[in-house]
């Protein structure tokens, strides 16, 4: 953690206003214990000062990926993500935590900072549970262009035109496996798989991936669904 925390310095993903998100994908033995952790490390005057938003999720059906967990460290700029990870180094409270309790009851399977590329919803704060969709894309420009056409036009459909949904993309760390992922927020598990089921359904979604079969391929689907903010 010490170590990657340094270098992404170096490069100096909530509310959607935050333009860098940092995700920490974890498997977790005991999820009780790493809730008090977190707890403590947010608790911390490192913790307290962060520019930014803390959340811890559970992964529900997570396809072949080892992690049960992550947790995302939101900023809205790059000066807020830049002091709150300076000013880690700077506190013992904090590292101690990390590095001893919650490393004791978890382990990093990815770690990646990334940046959205287009999104509707002012506050996914207010989404609980969120459908995602990792995937290699080899034509980004064409991409972005049918899927807000397609997201727009299906979020009307269904209903959530107020929640939020969008595409990112990681920009520092592991992300060999895709270039992109587009998520879509819930307030709950039910309204998540009900809205995914129509969605596939819709003769819209046969139009937009046809539309997008040349340049697109997903990688890994998930659900993630909050467990707490800090």
């Amino acid at each position: 953690m010490k170590n990657f925390l340094l270098s992404i310095l170096v490069f100096s993903t909530v509310s959607l206003n935050a333009q860098y998100c940092l995700f920490f994908d974890l498997k977790v033995d005991e999820p009780q214990m790493v809730v008090s952790a977190l707890t403590e490390v947010m608790n911390t005057e490192w913790g307290k000062n962060i520019q930014g938003t803390q959340s811890l999720f559970a992964y529900g059906p997570n396809g072949t990926n080892e992690a049960t967990h992550t947790i995302q460290f939101c900023f809205p700029d790059e000066a807020s993500f830049e002091q709150a990870f300076a000013t880690y180094g700077q506190s013992m409270d904090a590292q101690l935590i990390w590095e001893r309790k919650l490393s004791e009851f978890s382990e990093i399977i990815n770690q990646s900072l990334n940046t959205p590329i287009w999104y509707n919803g002012e506050d996914w704060n207010e989404d609980n549970v969120f459908m995602m969709y990792q995937m290699d894309v080899s034509n980004p420009g064409l991409y972005l262009k049918e899927f807000k056409s397609f997201s727009q036009k299906i979020a009307k459909k269904l209903g959530y035109e107020e929640n939020s949904y969008g595409l990112a993309a990681p920009i520092v760390g592991k992300n060999a496996d895709f270039t992109h992922f587009a998520w879509i927020g819930s307030p709950d598990i039910k309204t998540a798989l009900s809205n995914t089921k129509k969605m596939f359904a819709d003769p819209a979604f046969a139009e937009f991936s046809k539309n997008v079969s040349g340049v697109r391929k997903v990688v890994n689907t998930t659900m993630i669904i909050r467990v707490m903010d800090f």
